[in-house]
């Protein structure tokens, strides 16, 4: 969630979601109606397809997580490198979503913990065209918190309120992390003469507050 590298949806799925996605889908929710706690899996006829997916949303978000921006995710660690259903697939209102493109985020492991299967449509997705993250938070460089914008309104203070608390987005080693990661692009900004790429650096919304 942030401006300058604003998380722009892939124009065309993955071919394996073009390919595979509805014959995936209709098993799903066929096993689903006949056990209710069957899971859901990337690995198909024992090739798994996690990588590939992963790969796909990381070109969305220059590797970083979709929610936190979080970087780099470890992707030696398998739990620090998910795909996040936003419309959570344990709701059977939203079992035809599991393999929708559109559905799928990057995310790593301490926001999609927070996250569960947690939903609402207060809550912000990252990609939409027309988002614009000044108008829902300020990020407080000094404290490093994410705080509600307040100045534009009810509606989107409340949707601001409930992305915080879903992802929990001021826990307190998040806090630190982001603090972390000022401090090392200040020291980086000074002890070079080029211009750093933000996208070298997690939580680039506070890095755009000091350029």
């Amino acid at each position: 969630m942030y401006k300058i590298s604003h998380i722009k949806r892939t124009e065309s799925e993955p071919q394996i979601l073009k390919d595979k996605g509805k014959g995936w889908t209709d098993n799903f929710i066929f096993k689903r109606k006949e056990n209710p706690q069957y899971k859901h899996s990337w690995v198909k006829d024992k090739v798994n397809y996690h990588d590939e997916l992963i790969l796909a949303l990381s070109l969305m978000t220059a590797e970083h997580c979709s929610y936190c921006d979080k970087y780099p995710l470890d992707g030696r660690a398998k739990s620090d490198n998910q795909i996040d259903h936003f419309q959570p697939i344990s709701n059977p209102s939203f079992y035809h979503l599991v393999y929708e493109w559109n559905n799928l985020y990057l995310s790593c492991a301490g926001c999609n913990k927070s996250k569960l299967a947690q939903y609402s449509d207060l809550i912000l997705r990252p990609d939409v065209e027309d988002y614009i993250a000044s108008e829902y938070f300020f990020f407080d460089t000094s404290t490093g918190e994410i705080l509600v914008n307040e100045t534009n309104g009810i509606e989107k203070s409340e949707r601001a309120k409930e992305t915080i608390k879903v992802f929990k987005l001021n826990h307190p080693s998040i806090i630190n992390f982001r603090l972390r990661a000022i401090r090392n692009y200040l020291r980086d900004k000074k002890n070079t003469e080029t211009t750093l790429n933000i996208n070298d650096y997690d939580y680039r919304n506070f890095l755009e507050e000091l350029l």
